[in-house]
């Protein structure tokens, strides 16, 4: 039974640009691999089609400060630069770019309806609307889940309430130590001519990074309004099949569940229009962003929760989920989520 307070898609799993991009850290290519693996089952079961494409991801320095770093990266992946001053695209006074290839892209909300179609038809029983309140325990064990539709009789629970993670097991003492970040996108018109290339900006911090930009602030941090910073914004563009563009994306500390500064948005337009001078007249038709959840060390909490016998979780992808979290459940079913047992923070 899957218990969901909203509907399928509703956060940042149907919010998101869909980049499926490998990265230096081999633990994320090889989660990549294999979430590929089932992305491509789902398209051949064909229910729900939701655009899985090969891609190639251009890495992009603006800055010649980001030059290094990009270098580094691309070098890590087998990237080759490319001269982008020979393509009208793009701005002729950007650092440098380096092509990635092995990156894929797809519609986020038609992945994730498509992983609920196929869980429908294995039996899945989809209560939609309905918010889980409380684990029930007794003695160290768990004994069910109370909901808005009462409560349900199960010995064994998995969270996986994405940036609300904490809430869930403290209902039965316990605190897993995941925080919220927020990222924005853009949508546009048709682009035309549509970029060669995703690409995401060297801007971008690598996984393990993300902690030391989003903890949570402390109460005097607050007072003194570190809950407003700005945070980062980096490029991450992509064509969708239709011609239009995504134009994403930020980081920064989210302690609301509605938006925080909208201003992101014109930062977002302000990047996107310093790359490329073909995106200075594209209509753009909506903007929105969703919430991460990011652990203290980048890596995702995947397994049983110390205890209290009964009790998994499975969150802390932060900006990687749909590159990782196939096959980080799969493997939390199957085996092989030993790297990202949440005992680590016990």
């Amino acid at each position: 039974m899957l218990v969901d307070s909203r509907g399928i898609g509703a956060g940042a799993s149907g919010r998101n640009g869909g980049f499926l991009f490998r990265q230096p850290a081999a633990w994320i290519n090889e989660l990549l691999s294999e979430s590929l693996q089932l992305y491509r089952s789902l398209e051949e079961d064909g229910a729900v089609p939701f655009d899985l494409q090969a891609w190639p991801m251009l890495l992009l320095a603006v800055e010649e400060r980001e030059l290094e770093s990009a270098r580094a990266y691309a070098e890590a992946l087998g990237g080759q630069e490319v001269d982008l001053r020979e393509d009208p695209w793009f701005a002729d006074d950007l650092a440098g770019g380096f092509v990635i290839e092995g990156g894929y892209t797809l519609d986020a909300m038609g992945a994730t309806t498509a992983m609920a179609e196929a869980a429908r038809r294995a039996g899945v029983d989809l209560r939609l609307g309905c918010e889980a309140k409380r684990i029930l325990a007794e003695g160290g064990r768990v004994h069910g889940v109370a909901t808005d539709e009462g409560v349900v009789p199960t010995e064994r629970v998995v969270v996986t309430t994405g940036p609300r993670l904490r809430f869930l097991p403290r209902t039965v003492g316990v605190d897993v130590p995941v925080v919220a970040s927020r990222g924005w996108l853009l949508e546009t018109t048709k682009v035309d001519p549509p970029p060669t290339y995703a690409v995401e900006q060297a801007a971008w911090p690598l996984q393990d990074e993300m902690a030391s930009l989003v903890g949570a602030p402390t109460l005097g941090e607050v007072a003194e309004g570190a809950a407003e910073q700005p945070g980062l914004v980096s490029l991450l563009l992509g064509a969708r099949p239709a011609g239009h563009c995504l134009i994403g994306t930020s980081l920064r500390r989210s302690l609301l569940e509605e938006p925080e500064t909208p201003e992101t948005v014109r930062r977002l337009a302000e990047r996107a229009v310093r790359v490329s001078p073909v995106l200075r007249d594209v209509p753009v038709v909506a903007a929105w962003s969703g919430r991460r959840a990011v652990s203290p060390d980048g890596l995702p909490l995947v397994g049983p929760v110390p205890g209290v016998d009964g009790l998994e979780v499975a969150g802390g992808f932060s900006s990687i989920g749909m590159v990782t979290i196939p096959a980080a459940c799969r493997r939390l079913v199957h085996g092989g989520a030993e790297a990202f047992d949440p005992a680590r923070f016990a």
